[in-house]
Parts: C-alpha cells; sequence; structure tokens
C-alpha cells in the first residue's frame, strides 16, 4: 500500500472521559479523511518513520482545523509512543474490527495504594472479573497496556489489559472491540505480545552504522514472540540495557531517536534536567519512569548524557545516582523493557553500571572511515541530486577525522557557497543584458526564474577552508598552511616523508604484498632554523592529514599526573582524526635521559612510549619530533617501532639557499642588480632562518632609504651587503661536527 501524507500530531481540544471510552478515535478534518480513503468510524492505520502501524478510529473533527493535522487523544499517545509534533502517516486499515473473545488482564496495583487491601486471591478472581466486565464495556475499544481501576467491597485495585485472543497474527490491527460475548481472565502470560512487524531499527537516514544498528537489532529480537521459541539455558541472563558511546558528533543523538522509533509500546525519556533541585528528587522521578515503563512493555527507556547522570564515583550525589540506576536496572530481569544510554567517553560513567546484566553490550560509534562518510553523504543527501556522485567521493576522500555532524555542516556551507556563486553570476548576466531592450509591463506581477542549486568541486574547496573535524577543534594550534613549493632544498627529506605518510593511505594493498608495516615515528634533529617545523607542516597540508602540533615544554605541569593526562589526550584525539601527524616540537623537553632527577620527567617519558608502544595500535598516527638536541634524549625513545626513522635536516647547501632566496625574491620588491646565485655563495653556514632574516633585514634598509628619499625603491645589492654586516651566522663548525658525531651514532639518514 502507498504511503499516505504526513500529519503532525495535536492533542484533541476536549480529553476522553476517565473510562478511556472513545480514546482511540483519532480527529482529521474532511478533506484529510477523503484524502487518506478513510471511512468515519472505521479503523485505520497510523505509522511513525521506521515504526510498525499502529491502529485507531478515524473521525471528523467537530471543529474545524487545519488538513495537515491529527488530533489524538493522551491515552493514545501514550500506548503508541507519540509525542505532540510528531508527524505521522495515516491509511485505510485493510482489516476490520474485530471482536474480543477472551481478555486477560494483571493487577499493577501501587502497592502503596492497596495495602489496606488483601492479596488477591484466587478465588477472589472470578468476582474481580465480573466486576471489571462494567469498566471494559464502557471503554469498549481495547488495547494490550490499557489500565483500569476497580472498585470491589471498598477496595480499589488497578489492572492492565496483557493479552487480548484472538491473537494478534490474526490481524494487523492493535485494537479490538469488547462486547457483551467478551470474557475477563485476570493472570499471567507467558510473555507480553509484540506488534506483528516487531521491533527493529530502521537504517535508512543513518551511513556508516550498518554493524552497530545489526547489533542493536539483535537485542530487540528478545522482545518478539519469535524469540521465546528458543530454550536458554539457566544461566543465560539478558543485560538490561545498552551503553552507545562516541565523540560527539558521531551520531549517538541521531541513532537513539531511531531506536525510539523502533515500535515500543511507550517510550521514556531521561535528561540530565531530571535531577532537579537535589538527588532526592532526581531518585523518586527515575523509579517512577521505571516503573511506568514495566506497566507499558515493551517500552525503552532512554538516557542522554549519561556521565553527567552516573559519573565517575567522585561524590555522594554521583554515587546515588547511579544506585538508583544499578537497583532499577536489576528490577528489569524478564521484563519486556530496555534501557539505552549514551555518553561521550564509557569510562566517564560509573563502573558499577557497566556490568553484563545493566548496561552490559556497549556499542561504539566511530570516527567513520572512507567508505563510511561517504554511505553518509549519500543519507544526507537523500533523494536530492546535489551533489553528484563523482564530488561526494571526492568530499569522502578528504574529509579525514570528520564525523557526520561535520559532513552536515560542510554540506550545509557548500549549499551557502554555491549559492552566492551562482547569484553573483546571475547578477553579473543580468548587468550584460540590451540596456535597449524594453522592459516587462508589469515587472511586479513576473514570477522570478527559479535557478536549480549547482554544486561545484570549487564550492566545496572553499566551504572545506571554514570547517575543521570536530575531534581536532581543541587541539588545532594552528591551521598549517606550507607547502612544498615554500621550502627552498630538503628534497631527500621531502621525498623520504612523502614515502612515510602517502603509501600506507594510497597503496595499503602493496604494502601487504611485501609485508611492510607504516612507518610509526621519525625524528628529526638538526640546528635550529633549519625548517623542521615547516617541513612537518608542508607534509600534513599536502597529504591532507589532520595536524595537532605540540610543544614539548607546553605538556609539563606542575601538578601530579597532569602532563600525563594530556599526554593521553593528545594521542586519542589524534586516534580519533585519523589519518594525522602528531608533531613534537622541542621533544627533549619531555623525553630526556633517564637519571637520578625528577620523576616527573620520567613517568611523561614513559607515558609516550606506552603510547607509542601501543595496546591501541597507531595506525593512520605518524609521530614526528624534532630537536635541536639529540644528544639529550633518551635511547628508548629510538628503539625500533618508536621514532626508529631518524632524519638529520641540516644547514642548506649552494643549491638549497638560492632556492630560499628565489622564494623570498618573489614575494618581494628586489632589484634587477642583485643575483640569487651570487648572494647564496656569500652565505654559505647559514640557516634557512638566518637567509631569511638577511633578506628582512636588507629589506628593512631598504624602508628605510625610501622614507628618507620620499620616492619608490627596490631592494639592491647594497642592502644585502648592509645586512650580512648585521646577520652574523650563529652555527658554528664545532656545533656541526656534533650533529655529525651524535649522527654516527644514531642516525640512519
Amino acid at each position: 500500500m502507498a504511503e499516505g501524507p504526513k500529519f503532525t500530531v495535536r492533542p484533541v481540544a476536549r480529553q476522553p472521559r476517565n473510562d478511556s471510552k472513545d480514546a482511540f478515535r483519532i480527529f482529521m478534518s474532511p478533506a484529510s479523511l477523503l484524502q487518506v480513503h478513510c471511512i468515519v468510524g472505521e479503523p485505520c492505520q497510523l505509522r511513525l518513520d521506521g515504526g510498525p502501524p499502529k491502529t485507531a478510529i478515524a473521525w471528523s473533527a467537530p471543529e474545524r482545523i487545519h488538513d495537515n493535522v491529527v488530533q489524538t487523544s493522551k491515552l493514545l499517545q501514550t500506548l503508541y509512543g507519540f509525542k505532540l509534533g510528531d508527524k505521522v502517516t495515516v491509511t485505510r486499515a485493510e482489516d476490520s474490527l474485530r471482536d474480543i473473545g477472551v481478555v486477560r488482564l494483571e493487577e499493577c496495583s501501587d502497592p502503596a495504594v492497596t495495602s489496606t487491601c488483601v492479596k488477591l486471591d484466587e478465588k477472589d478472581q472470578p468476582y474481580w472479573e465480573w466486576a471489571l466486565e462494567h469498566p471494559l464495556s464502557k471503554c469498549e475499544i481495547l488495547a494490550v497496556d490499557v489500565v483500569f481501576e476497580c472498585e470491589l467491597k471498598k477496595c480499589r485495585r488497578t489492572f492492565k489489559v496483557v493479552e487480548i485472543d484472538p491473537g494478534r497474527e490474526r490481524s494487523a490491527n492493535t485494537i479490538a472491540r469488547f462486547t457483551s460475548e467478551s470474557k475477563v481472565k485476570i493472570g499471567s502470560v507467558k510473555f507480553v505480545s509484540t506488534p506483528k512487524s516487531g521491533l527493529e531499527v530502521d537504517s535508512s537516514g543513518l551511513g556508516g552504522l550498518g554493524p552497530q544498528i545489526k547489533q542493536i537489532n539483535e537485542r530487540l529480537r528478545d522482545f518478539t514472540a519469535e524469540a521465546q521459541k528458543i530454550d536458554m539455558p539457566p544461566f543465560f541472563k539478558n543485560s538490561g540495557g545498552i551503553l552507545i558511546y562516541g565523540s560527539k558528533g558521531t551520531g549517538k543523538t541521531s541513532l537513539l531517536a531511531k531506536i525510539e522509533a523502533a515500535g515500543w509500546r511507550n517510550v521514556f525519556t531521561v535528561k540530565s534536567s531530571i535531577i532537579g533541585r537535589s538527588t532526592v528528587d532526581g531518585e523518586a522521578k527515575l523509579r517512577k519512569i521505571f516503573a511506568e515503563a514495566l506497566k507499558s512493555q515493551p517500552s525503552l527507556i532512554a538516557i542522554d548524557q549519561l556521565d553527567f547522570l552516573a559519573p565517575r564515583r567522585g561524590s555522594n550525589d554521583a554515587m546515588s545516582m547511579a544506585s538508583v540506576l544499578c537497583e532499577n536496572l536489576d528490577s528489569l530481569q524478564n521484563n519486556h523493557v530496555l534501557v539505552v544510554a549514551c555518553t561521550r567517553h564509557p569510562n566517564d560513567v560509573d563502573d558499577t553500571l557497566r556490568t553484563p546484566h545493566r548496561l552490559g553490550i556497549e556499542i561504539e560509534l566511530p570516527v567513520p572511515t572512507g567508505n563510511d562518510r561517504a554511505e553518509i553523504l549519500r543519507a544526507l543527501r537523500g533523494s536530492a541530486d546535489q551533489p553528484c556522485d563523482d564530488l561526494l567521493a571526492k568530499i569522502a576522500a578528504q574529509t579525514h577525522g570528520y564525523v557526520g555532524a561535520d559532513l552536515f555542516s560542510l554540506l550545509q556551507l557548500s549549499c551557502r557557497k554555491a549559492q552566492t556563486r551562482q547569484l553573483s553570476q546571475s547578477v553579473k548576466e543580468e548587468a550584460g543584458l540590451d540596456q535597449n531592450q524594453a522592459p516587462a509591463e508589469n515587472p511586479e506581477l513576473e514570477e522570478p526564474s527559479r535557478i536549480p542549486l549547482e554544486i561545484r568541486e570549487e564550492d566545496v574547496a572553499l566551504a572545506l577552508q571554514e570547517t575543521r573535524p570536530t575531534a581536532m577543534r581543541e587541539v588545532f594550534l594552528e591551521t598549517p598552511a606550507v607547502r612544498w613549493k615554500d621550502i627552498g632544498g630538503q628534497r631527500d627529506i621531502k621525498r623520504y616523508l612523502q614515502k612515510a605518510v602517502e603509501r600506507p593511505l594510497r597503496h595499503p594493498e602493496r604494502m601487504k604484498r611485501f609485508n611492510v608495516s607504516g612507518k610509526k615515528g621519525v625524528l628529526l634533529y638538526g640546528p635550529p632554523g633549519c625548517s623542521k617545523t615547516l617541513t612537518v607542516k608542508a607534509l600534513a597540508t599536502e597529504a591532507g592529514l589532520n595536524f595537532l602540533a605540540v610543544k614539548g615544554a607546553e605538556i609539563l605541569s606542575m601538578y601530579v599526573g597532569e602532563s600525563e593526562r594530556a599526554l593521553r589526550e593528545i594521542f586519542r584525539k589524534a586516534r580519533a582524526a585519523r589519518p594525522s601527524i602528531i608533531f613534537f616540537d622541542e621533544i627533549d623537553a619531555i623525553a630526556g635521559r633517564r637519571g637520578p632527577g625528577s620523576q616527573s620527567g620520567i613517568n611523561v617519558l614513559t607515558t609516550l612510549l606506552n603510547e607509542m608502544d601501543g595496546i591501541e595500535e597507531l595506525k593512520n598516527v605518524l609521530v614526528v619530533a624534532a630537536t635541536n638536541k639529540p644528544e639529550t634524549l633518551d635511547p628508548a625513545l629510538m628503539r625500533p617501532g618508536r621514532l626508529d626513522n631518524i632524519l638529520y635536516v641540516g644547514l642548506p647547501d649552494m643549491e638549497a639557499r638560492k632556492e630560499i632566496l628565489d622564494i623570498w625574491f618573489s614575494k618581494s620588491e628586489v632589484h634587477d642588480e642583485v643575483d640569487p646565485i651570487a648572494l647564496a655563495s656569500r652565505t654559505e653556514g647559514y640557516s634557512g632562518a638566518e637567509l631569511v632574516n638577511v633578506c628582512e633585514t636588507a629589506a628593512d634598509a631598504a624602508l628605510d632609504e625610501e622614507e628618507e628619499l620620499g620616492e619608490e625603491g627596490k631592494i639592491k645589492w647594497e642592502h644585502f651587503e648592509k645586512a650580512l654586516g648585521q646577520v652574523p651566522k650563529q652555527i658554528s663548525p664545532a656545533v656541526i661536527r656534533e650533529y655529525d658525531r651524535w649522527s654516527k651514532e644514531f642516525g640512519n639518514r
């Protein structure tokens, strides 16, 4: 059957009476009823996106309402898990409403209310069954989980409908008619029946989460009658809940919304605001939610930000909330209530909740891979034709470390950039029209022509410049904007680093065929000012990698354990945003030789070594370190599998100095009389930074001269002569010999 139009759930103007009569009527405008082919008084089917159909009785609204609105009672919303504002489809039911043969109920009275009543004895059940016929007949239409109150001999009890015969398998309808022929029975049943289609999370609109959704649906299968066919061993216990964790933007909230729409009879949402003024209020509210969930099985309890409600043990309040959650999770055994909680880091949650019979199923939403990103982009695009498939593939390949929320933001910004470009083109085209063209007689009556949006690669490139992966926002010290063409010389170093990064990303199958693992660590050493930092920045920019730049001295903290914690966090973020580069500048500050000195430095070095050796493999994470003092480093840092690729970045040779000068000259006003080859020969022994300093000092001299003469000029040879006298060489031959000596012992290139 074709899906009908969408209608917004709204409350009825007058709620049904306390006896629940007419509670299953839904009210629509006459035009809407005609549109969906529904007849007043006949059953119809309501369906949320991704959920099974729910049955109601179509009725014409007694007052004027919008055609896109369906009015429902509070009871119907509660039973079917609808919320005000939800969008539902309404279609005519294929089956007619059936009469109830036997309706089975269970007592669900509050013990505090029935404390004055004796326990419902088996011999008293026939009297209560007879008494219940009256409220059930007044209600007329019944569904599983409808609750009734009944008073007999000054004792008031509450009962819930748990099963209706004939069984649900005979009809797709979820309601039935209680008649004078219907019988009432009180007693427990083996299982709570579920909708014919069962509970299932719909994966549409969620890209890259196939394995996670499959794992969740396996757990939801336990709520179906089909699962009851298999007798599990006595030791088997179902987990009371699922813990979903992942970095910000990986789709926890979206997945939770899909789980909520899986077809539950009721969904209860627990937010951080539940605590209120005190934990006592929070405990009472939590207990009430779990009690209500047990009354309307199968039901879902969705908890967002679990780490806020039950953080790691550190305060009495946190312990109290966690203990209440544990107590209620334990009560869910052999019931059809599922708890699904979300958090960013599972270690931030109280350990007592992470046991096999509580939140025993832990599902990680990782940072998506390239294929996952392509799936997410296609899901975000939906039925639209922009961006095209080829462009989506290129976006997926370029967005390393991006999560679903980042990709959504990128597409939004790409649309904005494309709109700006097309509007600009439209204005230019209109301005170029023949000025003599006669204007329209009534221009205000003419509708402007609409132009379909076309997203191009250039629009995406502009959007990429303004977006960053969520995992990197807290650690981006600067945006690398350095290219290989900005660095003179060092060709061997560039080539080696390019191979270290590009091979694992572009040719993993070749490396696997030759049984070669990717480079894990590179140590760059040499005199200061020789472009070690620039080289690493260019590597990250050219390869499209996420770049984490860390100054060794900045990690050190006077507080015990803070330095180690900061270091672990850096590696965690690098793994989340891979492929990535961690660049430790001045690594000698945190990785000096171990000795009888500070224990803090030893702990930081140990943490660094542990992270590199890794229980969790550093796949597609390259650690690059730079130092001017290699002799102070601990030898353990340079063992195989760590910083074992040791590269010397020395003073620029003649060719490299000329390249540096050519790059600088191309960005400045230099007189033709200045010969870069001659200047390069005069600056032997200068580092790259010192050579740039010579050029800038010469430029300052030219500016001084221009201000004195009052006319524009250029940088001449005399200015460079003056600069050479002011900028001395600071790296002596003795320093170079020390690097050579250390290189013979440790260096491999």
